[in-house]
């Protein structure tokens, strides 16, 4: 049942991007350039939580909650020239083909903003 998403990454994002990114889809981060948590801050209906952390080679990973489409958990890692989103638990009311094609195009926006340094 789990799957797995990859796309193409340039550059791990910087906790300062991932903030901002953050803060546009209303999610807020506990934690700092190395570990925490992010939640959506509706605290009857989260639309997501997790935690995340900075490994000592830059890559960052982490596990995550998601009520968006039906209930979702999963993991993300992401390093510089891949992002990957690995499910490990969803609805049964969600398609595996229709997730796998939203994930996919969610995904490819977001590496999309995160271009190679250079």
């Amino acid at each position: 049942m789990p799957f797995t998403v990859t796309q193409p990454l340039g550059c791990v994002p910087t906790f300062a991007e991932l903030q901002k990114l953050a803060a546009q889809h209303g999610v807020q981060i506990q934690g700092d350039e190395q570990a925490g948590d992010f939640f959506h801050p509706d605290q009857e209906q989260p639309k997501v939580s997790g935690n995340y952390c900075f490994e000592p080679d830059g890559s960052l990973r982490g596990e995550f909650t998601a009520n968006v489409l039906g209930k979702l958990a999963g993991t993300f890692a992401f390093q510089t020239g891949s992002a990957a989103v690995t499910i490990t638990a969803k609805s049964f009311l969600l398609p595996e083909a229709v997730l796998k094609s939203k994930l996919s195009e969610a995904l490819a926006g977001f590496c999309g903003q995160f271009p190679p340094a250079g």
